[in-house]
């Protein structure tokens, strides 16, 4: 966020809270149904305007007009979340179509960069946390070594590359995609045994042939709605 962004934000978050205050304790009476979503629109929209990522201020934006409408009564509230769900999908399918560039975290596809994650000892093997939302991610474990990993994202792309890595036979990778996409890349010797539940959703991945008798296994377990898993 720019500077500019950050004072409007604080200024506004400063107002708001101050307004609302007054308001509660009936030192003011503010007519205005809906007043305090101004506080969510403005500050979204300046971010809009202003920011290389547009993604996320775009979809704030959107959340606050939402907000207003349903306040005053045109828009149901039951119908809200559907109505965020939609406005989201929308903003996602014209970032990742036309403005790519302005994703957080975007880079070239062929590039591949390591970044540090969290991990947990689980069952005494150290698994990966990987956790990506509006944004592409792309990890390189050559020459590391690789145990298992959670992996999860959503409005957003993760790219695993396994190639060359120190792989546990037995590794499990536990996914959950919901309006993404993911990409495995493994080396031709390893064998996948996936159990991927799919909602409108792609699975591609073609099976070793003739797997050689000392061939490592992962296991790839998961879902995925509204997206798409490539292991290659």
């Amino acid at each position: 966020m720019s500077n500019t962004g950050k004072i409007v934000t604080g200024a506004a978050l400063l107002i708001f809270g101050s307004v609302w205050a007054l308001e509660i304790t009936n030192v003011i009476n503010i007519s205005f149904k809906g007043w305090w979503t101004i506080f969510i629109i403005i500050p979204c929209l300046i971010s809009v305007l202003s920011s290389k990522h547009k993604a996320m201020p775009l979809v704030g934006l959107g959340t606050g007009v939402l907000l207003l409408l349903s306040t005053r009564g045109i828009i149901d509230w039951n119908d809200f979340w559907k109505y965020i769900i939609c406005m989201t999908a929308i903003i996602w399918g014209i970032m990742l179509l036309f403005y790519r560039k302005s994703l957080p975290g975007s880079s070239s596809p062929d590039k591949k960069t390591f970044k540090e994650v969290k991990e947990i000892n689980q069952d005494g093997r150290i698994i990966r946390q990987i956790n990506t939302s509006f944004g592409k991610q792309l990890y390189d474990f050559s020459g590391q070594r690789f145990e298992g990993a959670t992996v999860e994202t959503s409005f957003g792309f993760v790219g695993l590359d396994l190639r060359n890595a120190d792989i546990l036979d037995g590794a499990i990778i536990d996914i959950k995609c919901s309006f993404g996409g993911m990409e495995i890349r493994v080396d031709k010797n390893i064998i996948v045994k996936h159990a991927i539940e799919t909602s409108f959703a792609g699975l591609e991945y073609n099976d070793l042939p003739h797997p050689a008798e000392n061939a490592k296994t992962v296991y790839i377990k998961g879902e995925c709605a509204f997206g798409g898993i490539e292991i290659k």
